[in-house]
């Protein structure tokens, strides 16, 4: 039973390829994506774990692997979106309104709404219901219809933030405006932070939102943060992976912002390429969201360890996988729908 739990914990790890001369840059698209499947198996399994009273799934994975993996998605969402806009401009926040937030927000109230129809019919008021529903019950922590979409809710608006001062920012005629526009976006995290001691949202944005603020700062100071990291290498991986752990048994918060560090000291170093990882990265919010549905709808395993965790791995993986493939289909008729009024507008 360990040896197998281990060998699920071990196979991430053969992501890990060394960096060689005339590879991607350092934390590519390809690579954050990578790095997502490895959390979300992590994630998985501790969320999985949440579920038994004991045995070896509880033991090996610690409770705190989930909210240092759901801080790491924050970490490189926020490093993906500013790493996008300084490539593609403007251009960039437009798409994320309108194509990326709408995407997200649409897989989480499908889910909301099949898991309310299945299991909670008559549970809210009318009104509190279509809030729950349509993933606006942002400060209601854990206590919602699916008790991951905070994630949803709140990686949401933070993207209409991140958007809405950068394109404000653009506008100034500084070539400070990036950094104005990074400092200004990171006020966002810690004020959710902030609110938290405030209200009792489960300790959610404690551990997990200032890896948001990270990101944003990683990115903007993309060339001299590897500068440093790369000469530094050592001495830094091992103070951040004595803080990691340090944190990871004693302060969680602690725990998720040293591994936002140590994925950016390890990346100077290796690249993170496994196409199963890359798979499980192209549907983790998908996984993450449907893990809630599919435990109740197989709480007849709940008693056996393996089948817990084999079949609801396997239901949420192809769940997740069916949800991709639409999403996938929907991009396809929209590229060609636009590329077809492009060209006859070309013609015209």
């Amino acid at each position: 039973m360990y040896i197998f739990f281990a060998l699920i914990l071990l196979i991430p790890m053969l992501a890990l390829k060394p960096r060689r001369e005339g590879d991607a840059a350092i934390l590519d698209p390809k690579s954050t994506t990578c790095i997502k499947g490895i959390l979300c198996i992590y994630v998985m399994l501790h969320n999985l774990g949440l579920d038994l009273e004991n045995g070896t799934l509880k033991e090996i994975v610690c409770e705190h692997s989930g909210g240092v993996g759901v801080g790491l998605f924050f970490f490189l969402s926020a490093f993906g979106i500013v790493r996008s806009y300084q490539t593609k401009g403007n251009k960039y926040l437009l798409k994320l309104l309108l194509v990326h937030i709408p995407k997200t927000w649409a897989v989480a109230v499908f889910i909301n709404a099949l898991t309310y129809l299945s299991f909670q019919r008559g549970a809210y008021e009318p009104v509190d219901t279509w809030l729950r529903i349509l993933n606006f019950d942002i400060f209601n922590g854990y206590h919602r219809i699916n008790r991951h979409g905070w994630y949803v809710a709140t990686i949401i608006l933070l993207y209409i933030i991140f958007a809405a001062v950068y394109f404000i920012c653009s506008k100034l005629k500084t070539e400070k405006k990036h950094i104005i526009a990074a400092v200004i976006t990171c006020a966002a995290p810690f004020t959710f932070f902030f609110i938290t001691l405030i209200r009792d949202n489960g300790g959610m944005y404690t551990r997990e939102i200032l890896t948001f603020a990270i990101g944003i700062l990683y990115a903007t100071f993309y060339d001299k943060v590897n500068a440093l990291a790369s000469r530094f290498f050592t001495p830094t991986l091992i103070v951040c992976g004595l803080a990691f752990a340090i944190g990871f048994i004693h302060f969680e918060e602690m725990a998720t912002w040293s591994a936002a560090f140590i994925i950016i000291i390890v990346s100077q170093r290796f690249t993170y390429y496994n196409k199963y990882t890359l798979f499980l990265g192209k549907i983790c919010l998908g996984v993450y969201l449907f893990l809630h549905y599919s435990s109740i709808v197989l709480q007849q395993f709940l008693e056996h360890e393996y089948l817990w965790v084999l079949t609801n791995a396997g239901f949420i993986i192809l769940v997740a996988t069916m949800i991709y493939a639409v999403q996938y289909a929907v991009d396809f008729v929209i590229n060609r729908a636009v590329l077809w009024l492009r060209g006859r507008k070309a013609n015209a």
